[in-house]
């Protein structure tokens, strides 16, 4: 029976205030979790006392330039702190005896020549509860897999080590739809529901080949060649499509005008593990697919200061200013995050830990941009993460994660947008996580006949 269009409107209001409330409660429950984990249990002499508490082991690493997960220098020591966590619903006897071998293979390769590399492949399902747009684009399904490899080159394991890093990309999709364009084609939505989960033509490309110098241990470090910005602008470690939250809005700063991979400079400064000063230049012009056209002279330019706000654990984040701006691209056309034209704006990241251990984590995101210059005028996020949420199962190295993220658009023709996101993250094998996803989107931008649709997902992701 078709509903009325006051149901409609009821329907539109109510569905989305009980989700937000639904998850409100989940907040609330989690972080007294997490007080609760920290303060231990009086009846168990085992649980050690308040003063004694540790931080949890994660597949947290930080680099001298981001903490992104997907980004290079990030990747590889997570993965390998990874293979050691065997804790999982299932256990597979002969996949940790071929884990086991492999690692060892891989550890003598690097101890001969400088050598590391790895395999990262995550693969998404997602379904829309409707597509009032395009009734054919329900659903949609994709992979990503990366290649990602380091050579170390020049004073291996001391203070100015150099070394190569390379980086080959595939991503594919099955049926017609891929998860990142979904909201897109079946909402006019503009959040996108699966960051990075869209086919490549072709396949499979080269994403990063750069080198890098510098260590903690030095203070200072840089990057020079095919690199990526928006893995090194803004970044958290608890914001990935490979681990955490799924939406561009939620994961990616396009509120900042970012250039695609391409041909660049970046150089880092630390200052006693508390602060970070970072200066990028890259061609505007830039295509993930080639070597863009740096000749052309258009560039993106930004500065990023980085403070670590009273940090409880060593892995604690960065809180984050930075201010961008981009010359556009040389034919005004839209390219990653630029619209085109030359413009400047600024992205905020506010992160702290909310337990001595590090394990529920909260982070506040605000970007603005001028001229049109970026793909949002202005952007807005809070993201809450609980890691290893006790009462939830006892697995290890979990996660519990809920967002909300807005957004407006520069079309003057849309209407801003709301993406509300709760998932939860395990390891269904010692190396393979699985991660359960729901979304609410709350007028699509681009449909103002719209009021509401739900995004349920899955995600798989394992490594090597």
């Amino acid at each position: 029976m078709a509903l009325t269009p006051a149901v409609k409107s009821l329907r539109t209001y109510i569905v989305p205030s009980v989700t937000l409330a639904g998850f409100l409660s989940c907040l609330v429950v989690a972080t007294a979790s997490a007080q609760d984990h920290q303060a231990g249990s009086k009846e168990d002499p085992q649980d050690p006392p308040p003063q004694e508490v540790k931080e949890l082991p994660r597949d947290i690493h930080q680099g001298m330039f981001s903490e992104d997960p997907e980004d290079l220098e990030n990747v590889l020591p997570a993965i390998a702190l990874r293979e050691d966590m065997k804790n999982s619903v299932f256990s597979i006897p002969a996949s940790d005896r071929f884990h086991a071998t492999v690692n060892k293979a891989k550890d003598d390769l690097h101890e001969a020549i400088g050598l590391k590399f790895a395999l990262d492949f995550s693969h998404v399902f997602q379904f829309l509860s409707e597509a009032p747009v395009n009734p054919d684009s329900t659903w949609g399904t994709a992979s990503v897999l990366s290649f990602p490899v380091t050579w170390e080159l020049v004073d291996r394991g001391g203070p100015t080590q150099g070394q190569v890093y390379f980086q080959l990309e595939g991503r594919w999709e099955y049926g017609t739809t891929g998860p990142q364009r979904l909201g897109g084609v079946g909402l006019n939505s503009v959040a996108g529901t699966a960051n990075t989960y869209v086919a490549y033509v072709p396949t499979f490309l080269v994403r990063n080949l750069y080198w890098q110098q510098g260590t903690a241990e030095s203070g200072w470090a840089y990057r020079i060649g095919k690199i990526t910005p928006d893995q090194i602008m803004g970044s958290s470690a608890h914001l990935s499509p490979k681990t955490t939250f799924l939406p561009i809005v939620g994961t990616g700063g396009f509120s900042n005008g970012l250039p695609d991979s391409g041909l660049g400079i970046v150089a880092v400064a630390h200052a006693y593990n508390l602060l970070r000063f970072l200066v990028v230049i890259s061609d505007a012009n830039a295509d993930r697919f080639n070597f863009g056209d740096i000749g052309a002279g258009d560039f993106y330019k930004a500065i990023e200061l980085g403070v670590k706000v009273a940090p409880r654990t060593s892995k604690a984040g960065y809180s984050k200013v930075t201010l961008w701006h981009t010359d556009g691209t040389k034919d005004g056309q839209p390219a990653n995050g630029a619209i085109g034209p030359e413009g400047w704006g600024l992205f905020a990241k506010y992160e702290m830990e909310l337990a001595d251990d590090g394990r529920p984590v909260v982070i506040l995101r605000y970007g603005k941009s001028f001229n049109g210059a970026a793909v949002f005028r202005e952007q807005v996020g809070v993201h809450f993460v609980l890691y290893d949420p006790t009462g939830v199962t006892r697995v290890q190295n979990d996660a519990l994660g809920v967002a909300y993220n807005w957004v407006q658009l520069e079309n003057p023709d849309a209407r801003p947008e709301s993406n509300i996101e709760l998932f939860y993250r395990f390891p269904l094998f010692p190396q393979m996580d699985m991660t359960f996803s729901f979304q609410s989107i709350i007028n699509p931008a681009l449909d103002p006949d719209n009021g509401y649709a739900a995004v349920f997902g899955i995600r798989f992701r394992t490594t090597l």
